[in-house]
């Protein structure tokens, strides 16, 4: 669907319009312009006259406000389906035929709605999108210069729009949503939108001259007349990236939900799958051998079987298998699995009560013994990825890469092993965290180890870090991965022991192995905090980006 495009902006000085004029006519050098490609000037006078000349022409004689609009520049096109509809993202491509049927369609309305007002109109060519500059001074019906009389009220732009739009609507050209919330942006803005180069400010081009007699002030307003408009753009373009690198983040987000959405429709239909075709023993049937005349509408075999005769779980089996054999035994017990899983609800993970009166043990303990930086545990413990349980020990939180808490590392202090809290999801999330870089700089490498110590320790030792990095604990060679996660990152390390760092390298074939002598902790432990220093001064405990 092509929609048409009819954007105005006033022009109200005469350097405004000079600097207009040299755009149009490309007599001053436009970055996003090819300078191969000719335009093509559809309105204008045999002499040549510049576009200032023309509009003073056409004002004639007239005392002119301080606050009048000298002209009015519109920019007319259509979105890009139409001039390219087989190719409507590849920028400089048109169709001749379509394009020569627009610009037949625009002189015939720019003559038929403003007759001799519009004194230039100009195609470019040279950018993305095929557009026509059109300049008309803004005389009223008394031939004044009073552009209110033309585009002064809310009526008279809709019925610009609605012009313009029956004016190609033969071209299958249609206009857009009338009475839309959406703004019109102004003619510069619209190139920000049109042309998806950068826009590059050339000052040594776009700077003027000063002359003799200029005073500052003047000069002044001059660079500002001249710099506004590609100002503008780049701003627009900074305004959009930053637009667009907020959507970027909130549909990562969302494509990572939706994938544990998938995974867990997935692990559903396998159940299901794992049960069809294999219905539950009829209840009547069921009665009839344990004699029981009623049963309850709500009961499967297995449950009536163990209510009736009042069996355990075992007691209950062995009957079925003797009255209907192995198959019918398999089937009532799966559904009676099935019904379980189905009306227990999912219990959702809670992280073991924090401890403040054992923090300062567990604190001292990591960095005296363990040889891990002050600031460092203090932050995660701010953060509460590190503190201490409530019995004593240290807690090391799982998180998903989601950051939601989905297990816990117990650590017994003094001893070289850790435990899992017991409600913890392990296949779920993994302890991790990310250091170096900026807030907004996506994560570049990751470093696979085996202990949440492990990894603290081995951050500590590859300080600094010049980009943002993720260590994440793998502690079994079962473990489950974020594999299309870490597939997509330029830099995989795995550092774990010999079982674990094989059985992922086959999962990650673009990951490489890194075998220690000894642990990443002992090597921390002979440096003697070596690296604190410069851990640190990456790092600002107020900033979240650092260590998340």
């Amino acid at each position: 669907m092509s929609f048409a495009i009819c954007r105005i902006q006033k022009i109200k000085s005469w350097g405004q319009l000079t600097a207009h004029s040299e755009h149009a006519t490309r007599t001053r050098e436009t970055p996003n312009a090819n300078p191969e490609v000719e335009n093509i000037q559809i309105v204008g006078n045999l002499d040549n006259l510049d576009l200032g000349t023309l509009v003073k022409n056409k004002i004639g004689s007239q005392k002119i406000r301080s606050n009048a609009v000298l002209t009015v520049e519109m920019l007319l096109s259509a979105s890009a389906e139409y001039f390219r509809p087989h190719a409507p993202h590849e920028g400089g491509v048109y169709d001749k035929r379509r394009l020569d049927n627009f610009i037949d369609a625009v002189i015939r309305w720019l003559d038929s709605s403003w007759g001799d007002r519009v004194v230039q109109a100009v195609l470019h060519l040279d950018e993305i999108t095929p557009h026509v500059h059109a300049y008309l001074v803004p005389l009223d019906e008394q031939g004044k210069l009073r552009c209110k009389a033309l585009f002064g009220t809310l009526h008279q732009m809709y019925q610009l729009q609605n012009s313009f739009a029956d004016a190609v609507a033969h071209l299958g050209i249609e206009r857009g949503i009338k009475g839309s919330l959406a703004t019109h942006t102004q003619v510069r803005k619209y190139y920000a939108a049109v042309n998806q180069d950068s826009q590059i400010l050339n000052l040594e081009h776009c700077l003027p001259q000063p002359t003799a007699q200029e005073t500052s002030e003047s000069y002044r307003q001059k660079v500002i007349e001249i710099l506004s408009p590609q100002l503008e753009i780049i701003n627009y373009q900074l305004n959009e990236r930053s637009r667009i690198l907020q959507q970027k983040a909130v549909l990562k987000q969302t494509a990572s939900k939706s994938e544990q959405l998938r995974k867990q429709l997935e692990k559903e239909l396998r159940l299901l799958q794992a049960t069809s075709g294999q219905p539950d023993l009829p209840l009547p049937l069921v009665a009839y051998e344990l004699g029981a005349n009623h049963y309850k509408q709500d009961d499967n075999a297995l449950s009536l079987v163990m209510r009736v005769n009042g069996y355990n779980f075992d007691d209950a089996v062995v009957w079925l298998h003797d009255r209907f054999g192995e198959q019918g035994m398999l089937h009532a017990v799966a559904n009676h699995a099935l019904t379980i899983a189905q009306q227990t609800p999912s219990q959702l993970f809670v992280a073991p009560t924090s401890s403040a009166n054992h923090w300062h043990e567990v604190e001292r303990y990591l960095t005296q013994q363990r040889a891990l930086p002050q600031q460092l545990l203090q932050t995660l413990h701010q953060r509460s990825l590190v503190y201490a349980l409530v019995t004593g020990g240290a807690v090391f939180l799982a998180r998903n890469l989601l950051n939601e808490p989905t297990g816990a590392y117990l650590h017994a202090l003094g001893s070289n092993t850790f435990n899992l809290y017991p409600s913890s999801k392990r296949s779920c999330g993994w302890f991790h965290l990310s250091i170096g870089g900026k807030f907004d700089e996506p994560i570049k490498g990751a470093m696979l180890v085996s202990e949440p110590i492990e990894a603290l320790s081995l951050a500590v030792l590859n300080a600094p870090h010049q980009h943002k990095t993720l260590y994440l604990v793998i502690d079994s060679q079962y473990s489950h991965l974020p594999k299309e996660f870490l597939e997509n990152l330029p830099n995989v390390v795995v550092a774990t022991n010999r079982e674990t760092a094989i059985a992922v390298c086959k999962v990650l074939p673009n990951a490489t192995r890194l075998e220690p002598k000894i642990t990443w902790n002992q090597q921390l432990q002979q440096q003697g905090g070596k690296n604190h220093a410069i851990l640190e001064s990456q790092t600002n405990v107020s900033d979240i980006s650092y260590y998340q």
